[in-house]
């Protein structure tokens, strides 16, 4: 059955993925043939479907429903496959020898031999296997209501119905992909003849499909696309017949507002559609219910949205400036004035933001700081961006916003007096009870060269494992007794351990004593 080589599936995976999919042959099953190559179903953390191709050059394709494999990686479950396949075909062949080929005589042409059927009997065979098969059955059922002048309708709606789930299991994904996928091309096929008829069938299947990636146990990302391509499909079906504008403002302010969030939709693909009248009437639906429910984040996104397209800058700042809970709100609105060409009044907001109500720690602080700095910076206000960054760090005191301070003042005059006192805030604070302010102070002194320092503060503070081998590594090359006397009981514990675990640990903490231990007489 195999069409390829060992060594082409080990050249086209990669070692790390060939390797891994050895561990995963025994878990292949539902290996079958299909048009041009294989399908298998692997077990692994889900259950995920695969499929080999061959090309045209000979070599394989590889697809899988994994989260690895959607990304367009040839992952282990397609090698676990592929390997299962060249066992089967080869089994008492050497590996190395493996899927070269046995001769043979040549592959039965089926799609021919299908054309010298007689008609009857070929319904015959394909409706007993639609029988059995519910894919095929769903396939030649969509068929039949779309191939009519006058569309089933009922029978499309009820399969859009029925993809409404309550919960996707682990490893269900691909089938429910799949299904959603040949309704989406059965409504597809009724485009644009009957793109008006369809438009409501495709509301329902963007929020049925949207929900389901919403309620997915494992990796949602292949409904995601598939819901993404019903609302393309629903844009199609509207710009071929243009909806009434105010419903359409009514039905997509609903979606938002009650729908699935997965789904990737924008206003902007609606503009044109909505055009004027609908973008009022999608405004004062905004409005009404912003009254009654200012706090959903959700509604004041949506808003932001709406002003971004019907606005000006002017009008967008202001419904920026509406709720300024989170710094984040500041930077917007200073990106949207400096885009503008309005740096003064950029920086004048982010100086707001820096001075407003909120703790150092707080999300998108940083943010509004970083920006400041470096508006400052290209305005020629470099004393100013030194402060804001020498201020900060006295509040947050990381190693992040003292490598910004640094780049900001090392080449003024005044760096050597700002670094010894920002050294001295993080001395302060390591001599405290937080648990990481050791670890922040020797990775700067490690950062300013400060060797013995750093090492000096792993024997007087508290600090975790990971910064004192840090500073044990660079103490081993100047002092590598003082490095080894750190490694041996790490050595010895890891081995202790008497599991493949620890003895890993050991072999990665001996390989890099290894030039301290060459350095010692």
């Amino acid at each position: 059955m195999a069409w390829f080589t060992d060594t082409g599936l080990r050249r086209l995976a990669g070692e790390r993925s060939y390797s891994r999919g050895l561990d995963y042959v025994e878990f292949v099953s539902d290996l079958g043939e299909v048009p041009g190559g294989v399908t298998a179903t692997v077990r692994g953390t889900g259950r995920y479907r695969v499929r080999l191709a061959g090309r045209e050059d000979g070599d394989l394709d590889g697809t899988c429903s994994c989260p690895y494999g959607q990304e367009g990686h040839f992952c282990k479950h397609c090698v676990a496959v592929g390997l299962r396949l060249l066992g089967e075909a080869d089994v008492e062949l050497p590996r190395d020898e493996r899927g070269k080929g046995r001769g043979g005589s040549k592959p039965v042409d089926v799609k021919r031999f299908l054309t010298t059927m007689d008609h009857a009997e070929l319904v015959e065979l394909v409706w007993q296997h639609a029988s059995d098969d519910a894919g095929l059955y769903r396939t030649l059922r969509l068929l039949t209501a779309t191939a009519a002048q006058g569309p089933d309708l009922a029978g499309l709606r009820d399969e859009v119905a029925h993809l409404r789930v309550e919960w996707i299991e682990d490893g269900d994904e691909e089938n429910y992909a799949d299904r959603a996928e040949d309704v989406l091309g059965a409504l597809g096929r009724l485009i644009p003849r009957h793109a008006a008829a369809v438009q409501p069938l495709l509301q329902h299947a963007i929020e049925h499909i949207g929900a389901a990636a919403d309620s997915s146990e494992g990796g949602s990302r292949i409904i995601i696309d598939v819901a993404n391509e019903a609302w393309a499909a629903y844009l199609r079906a509207c710009e071929a017949a243009p909806p009434d504008p105010v419903e359409l403002a009514d039905w997509y302010v609903e979606f938002r507002l009650a729908g699935p969030e997965e789904v990737e939709t924008s206003l902007d693909d609606l503009a044109d559609l909505l055009g004027e009248e609908g973008l009022d009437a999608y405004q004062e639906y905004l409005d009404v219910t912003l009254t009654s429910d200012s706090g959903r984040r959700l509604l004041r996104s949506m808003r932001e949205e709406f002003v971004a397209l019907t606005g000006d800058t002017d009008d967008m700042v202001a419904c920026l400036a509406e709720d300024l809970t989170n710094p984040r709100q500041y930077v917007h609105i200073a990106q949207l004035l400096r885009g503008a060409g309005r740096t003064t009044e950029a920086i004048e907001w982010l100086e707001r933001g820096v001075n407003a109500d909120t703790t150092p720690q707080q999300h998108g602080l940083t943010e509004v700081v970083d920006l400041l700095a470096e508006l400052y910076t290209e305005t020629g206000r470099a004393a100013d961006a030194i402060a804001v960054r020498e201020r900060h760090f006295s509040m947050t005191r990381t190693q992040r916003d003292y490598q910004a301070l640094r780049e900001v003042a090392r080449a003024t005059p005044a760096w050597p007096t700002i670094r010894e006192k920002a050294l001295d805030l993080l001395r302060e604070r390591a001599g405290g009870q937080n648990w990481h302010a050791a670890d922040v102070l020797t990775a700067v002194l490690l950062d300013e060269e400060e060797i013995d320092e750093a090492w000096q503060v792993t024997k007087t503070h508290r600090c975790g494992e990971v910064a004192r081998l840090a500073v044990t590594a660079r103490r081993a090359e100047t002092h590598p007794t003082d490095a080894i006397a750190v490694y041996r009981p790490l050595v010895e514990a890891a081995i202790a351990q008497t599991n493949k675990r620890g003895y890993a640990r050991a072999a990665q903490l001996l390989l890099t004593m290894r030039p301290a231990l060459l350095t010692v007489p």
